[in-house]
């Protein structure tokens, strides 16, 4: 069974009409990096014509990284399947000092689709970022015997082939989803109620893992485009990729099989005014799905 992970790399957007996260350059691709242990799969990377150069640098002459395992590509945020709508509702202003950008949300939806093919079974859509210390506690987390400090944060035993096996098979035959628990844990509104079979906010999924067999993908892209052009000449704006996962989940919960988290903290972090211990106890950390898929 043959496994494609795609991903981005776009670390210099903070402040541009894109918007993005500040300071994620060494993270992403120290995250990434870790990621590739699942080596029994392939993965494809886009990024920049302004970042990948650098990042060839950084996987092939400096760690090594074999180019086949990994490639890297240009792909230009500017002009994809979604900028016409993007640019009829996005407020170019605000987003400047956003840490997310909605024109890489709706891309990783084109990039699954530009890389479904026939040497691949299954497909994934992973976060290059996934791999830190914020999500990951201290037991897996490798920090000694590197060259580069900063890396401890990042490198994880967690990712790897065993993981793999398991998230295709509990894939199986449908789409795999991560869903968070949003009412006591709350994290994210919704969009519209009104575009809901049945509304319920009670979980919402996540963007950072999700995908399948090739042709069951095939399928999310369509229901994706054709909810996110529906919500958003309804509704009039642009809601974030994981809202209107949310909504294709609820009104088709038969297409998906998901694991579910309750808090993304786990016991190793330092939250003013929370007793960690004690809500962790109480609570199923995001960690807690890789550490079952490496059962």
């Amino acid at each position: 069974m043959k496994t494609k992970f795609i991903t981005a790399i776009y670390s210099d957007l903070y402040g541009t009409e894109f918007g993005g996260r500040q300071s994620r350059r060494g993270h992403y691709r120290y995250s990434l990096l870790s990621l590739l242990k699942m080596s029994d799969a392939d993965f494809i990377c886009y990024t920049s014509d302004r970042e990948i150069n650098d990042l060839k640098q950084f996987f092939y002459v400096e760690e090594q990284v074999d180019p086949q395992k990994i490639k890297i590509e240009v792909f230009d945020l500017s002009n994809t399947e979604k900028t016409e709508i993007i640019r009829k509702y996005k407020d170019f202003e605000s987003v400047k000092t956003s840490d997310r950008c909605v024109d890489i949300q709706y891309a990783k939806f084109e990039w699954l689709k530009m890389n479904i093919d026939e040497n691949y079974e299954y497909v994934y859509w992973i976060d290059a970022g996934l791999s830190h210390c914020g999500l990951i506690p201290d037991k897996y987390l490798v920090s000694e015997g590197f060259r580069d400090i900063f890396r401890k944060y990042f490198e994880s035993t967690i990712f790897n082939n065993k993981l793999l096996n398991n998230l295709l098979n509990f894939t199986d035959d449908k789409i795999f989803l991560i869903g968070k628990e949003n009412d006591r844990n709350y994290w994210s509104g919704t969009v519209n109620p009104v575009h809901f079979v049945n509304y319920n906010r009670s979980y919402h999924i996540i963007g950072g893992l999700f995908g399948g067999k090739k042709e069951k993908v095939k399928d999310f892209i369509d229901l994706f485009d054709e909810n996110l052009i529906m919500v958003t000449e309804h509704d009039k704006r642009l809601y974030h990729e994981e809202d209107i996962i949310t909504l294709i989940w609820r009104n088709n919960e038969n297409l998906f099989n998901v694991k579910y988290f309750d808090t993304w903290w786990h016991e190793n972090e330092r939250v003013p005014g929370l007793d960690i211990l004690d809500h962790v106890s109480k609570n199923k950390s995001f960690y807690k799905i890789l550490e079952e898929f490496n059962l």
